[in-house]
């Protein structure tokens, strides 16, 4: 059977040879084959019998079947390799073909096995184009191929322990003109619906199509304050991106960054815009200049990363996205707090359906105490408080509640801290289409604090509760499930992964060099300014209820 999934003249031609006699490869795949799909980088022909394999023209070809070769087929199949073709193989593929002579001497590795199912902990190089930014360790339940190691002339991929020995689980290697690589992975469905894997072998068809990343491209930062100084420091820690310049209007900021990094210093932006070694801008202006300085970035032809809040005004969001467009420029937003280590254990639980449909959620920051100085606390400068702490709370919301905002209604009061313009507390309530309902409240007044998180669904809930250090978010939030058991609940408390600081960049980089989505998407903090925005006009409104499309 042959199943065209695609077509399109300027994506990479992939015939998909999936299936086998002893594992169904064509059911444990189908997680790996939807999200190279959802690429939009392939022309996919889905082939269950190695007989159909057209050898005759150019691109890719990936396999996981251990579906016996009809003769004459590994002729073939090493001659389109010879000839500038891609052959990838997943699994036990190689261990099933490895018997004819010219499929051997394409791998020049004979693995045995496969050992027993257990996790293994896989290292990938971190200087192979395939494997940068896929982390330092991997962990994956599967089955591994044991061997003496690969061709001296070979790159290998991935590497992990076994008994004392270190063996190869990945490698690539040139022949002829085309490229072989071999990923002995592939066994379990965990391993199929593994981002990590599917990333892996996503770039593995790439590159063996000839695709190549682009030398690291120069960031210059907008702005040298703190939170500039951890763009830097991430900045610099990220394969394929590197610090290229800082521009900032205080000669002692401007002196700082100096002792700090060895790049260009500029008093203004026109000298970050000017130089051809700058490829991405950093914006760190306050919020109310953002859509002036993302615009003027863009019109010097630069890709553009823009600290939260995106702008103050839907208006200006799509005056930017529209000019991104028109210009082909990369054009995103650092909400950094998408990584954090409590939330990401919160979102994981609910979009696994832990709970149930979530329909009603609490959320807070805050406690009693002087609100921070500067335009933080400005609102002419900040846009208010709401798009504060606003910025990262409601990108949280709408990550759990992806249906659209119909209503937004929110106070604000004025009691205490009169020596800034900023709100002491702002409290919005949203409701949505399919009846949900979520809270944000944010208080420099609260004698007593709530809950980070209070999320009900139908089937349980779970409860961000602040530890015992601080209300600061930097510290992240116990995170509790609760599900109904006896006429009571049962409580479980979640261990949080480390956060992942760089989370951020590594995603940038890997969208510049391998096309791979983007994990903040203009249109998502468009609707992050949206009910900011709308809130923003409630208040002036004395609390009114709005009726909205978010």
């Amino acid at each position: 059977m042959r199943t065209i999934i695609s077509v399109s003249a300027n994506r990479v031609r992939v015939q998909a040879l999936v299936g086998g006699r002893s594992i169904d490869y064509a059911h444990l795949a189908r997680p790996l084959l939807r999200a190279l799909e959802l690429t939009h980088h392939f022309d996919f022909e889905v082939i269950a019998d190695p007989a159909q394999l057209d050898t005759g023209g150019g691109g890719v070809i990936v396999a996981t079947s251990d579906s016996p070769l009809p003769p004459g087929k590994d002729e073939q199949l090493a001659e389109f390799v010879g000839r500038g073709g891609g052959l990838v193989l997943l699994g036990g593929t190689l261990a099933s073909w490895s018997g004819h002579a010219a499929i051997a001497g394409l791998a020049r590795w004979t693995p045995s096995g496969p050992g027993p199912s257990t996790e293994l902990i896989l290292r990938a190089d971190p200087s192979h184009p395939v494997t940068q930014r896929l982390g330092p360790e991997l962990k994956l339940t599967d089955r591994l191929y044991l061997s003496e190691g690969p061709p001296a002339d070979a790159s290998v991929l991935l590497r992990t322990s076994w008994h004392f020995t270190e063996q190869v689980v990945a490698y690539e290697r040139a022949v002829g003109e085309g490229r072989f690589i071999q990923i002995g992975l592939g066994h379990s469905a965990s391993t199929y619906e593994s981002e990590a894997f599917q990333k892996l072998v996503h770039r593995s068809l790439l590159f063996a199509a000839g695709r190549r990343p682009p030398e690291p491209v120069g960031v210059g930062l907008i702005g040298y304050g703190a939170i500039a100084r951890d763009h830097a420091a991430s900045i610099s820690r990220v394969a394929g991106l590197r610090l290229a310049g800082v521009c900032d209007i205080s000669a002692d900021r401007r002196e700082l960054a100096s002792r700090e990094w060895d790049v260009p210093v500029h008093a203004g932006a026109g000298g970050l815009y000017d130089d051809p070694d700058v490829g991405i801008v950093v914006i760190g202006t306050p919020p109310v200049a953002h859509a002036e300085s993302v615009l003027a970035a863009l019109a010097a032809g630069k890709h553009v990363v823009c600290e939260k809040p995106f702008a103050l005004r839907v208006d200006e969001v799509d005056r930017m996205i529209d000019e991104a467009a028109e210009r082909d420029r990369v054009l995103t937003i650092y909400q950094s707090r998408r990584w954090d280590s409590d939330f990401v254990a919160l979102r994981d639980v609910v979009r696994a359906g832990g709970i149930g449909e979530p329909f009603y959620m609490e959320s807070f920051i805050g406690g009693y105490s002087h609100p921070c100085d500067f335009w933080h606390s400005h609102e002419p400068v900040s846009g208010g408080t709401i798009y504060d702490w606003g910025s990262h709370y409601f990108d949280w919301i709408l990550q759990l509640f992806p249906d659209a905002v119909r209503t937004v209604t929110a106070r604000a009061h004025k009691r205490v801290w009169h020596d800034v313009t900023n709100s002491d507390q702002v409290r919005v309530d949203l409701a949505f289409a399919n009846g949900a309902q979520a809270t944000f409240l944010q208080s420099d007044i609260a004698g007593a604090v709530k809950p980070k998180w209070y999320v009900l669904g139908t089937r349980g809930a779970v409860v961000g509760e602040w530890r015992d250090e601080a209300v600061p978010a930097d510290f992240p939030a116990r995170v509790k499930v609760f599900r109904p058991a006896d006429g009571g609940s049962h409580e479980e408390i979640l261990s949080l992964a480390p956060r992942d600081d760089l989370g951020f960049y590594r995603n940038l980089a890997d969208h510049l060099a391998w096309d791979e989505a983007l994990a903040i998407t203009t249109a998502e903090a468009r609707r992050t300014v949206a009910v900011m925005e709308s809130a923003t006009r409630s208040i002036e409104r004395g609390g009114a209820q709005l009726e909205v499309d978010i």
